[in-house]
């Protein structure tokens, strides 16, 4: 067993077992508090296989489409624009060259998104996963358009998340959109079933 996969199972644990939002406030950062979801994307076949960085074409396709209706949505309350991605999934979703129809499961997250702490908890998590996992996965993604995980100001854009990072209000709304993404990852999976053998 791994370290990595033993960690993830610990956190899943411990994250069910007492009231999230009492742990959040007392101990806990929010990237820990969310550790147990972030890891089950780490570890779904969708996201696992974007990390080995020959995902099938089709799953980029739709993971493209997934990103773009979220940061459609959520890239006007982003107080700089450095972090914002839409325009940059879109140029990825282009130069694909597949036609994609919006994905059921990013559309219900995002109908949802009606006030300042669920737009936070997704600036949150997707700034995140785009400036650290990005950061390997562009590296890693030959073959494929990376243009949104690439940045003007990597630095600036550090910057903005860690104050996205420290804030303790915002632990319930970020786990809702790694739930989202969990399901995105499962509309991805069983609208397009590829044999990974």
């Amino acid at each position: 067993m791994n370290n990595k996969s033993e960690k993830c199972r610990n956190a899943q644990a411990t994250v069910g077992v007492v009231k999230r939002r009492l742990i959040m406030k007392i101990d806990k950062s929010l990237s820990e508090y969310t550790r147990d979801l972030h890891c089950a994307c780490e570890e779904h076949d969708v996201g696992g296989a974007m990390a080995t960085g020959n995902p099938p074409r089709i799953w980029y396709v739709a993971w493209l489409m997934a990103l773009y209706q979220i940061h459609a949505a959520i890239d006007a309350f982003c107080e700089d624009p450095v972090i914002t991605r839409a325009k940059e999934v879109m140029q990825d979703y282009i130069a694909m060259n597949t036609e994609m129809y919006a994905l059921d499961a990013a559309y219900d997250y995002v109908s949802q998104l009606n006030d300042a702490k669920k737009i936070a908890g997704a600036i949150y998590v997707l700034t995140g996963a785009h400036l650290m996992g990005g950061e390997i996965m562009k590296r890693r993604l030959e073959g494929f358009p990376t243009k949104h995980l690439e940045w003007d100001d990597r630095k600036k854009a550090i910057s903005i998340l860690q104050l996205y990072r420290t804030r303790d209000d915002i632990g319930e709304e970020a786990r809702d959109c790694f739930k989202a993404l969990l399901n995105i990852m499962d509309e991805i999976k069983n609208k397009y079933p590829v044999n990974r053998e």
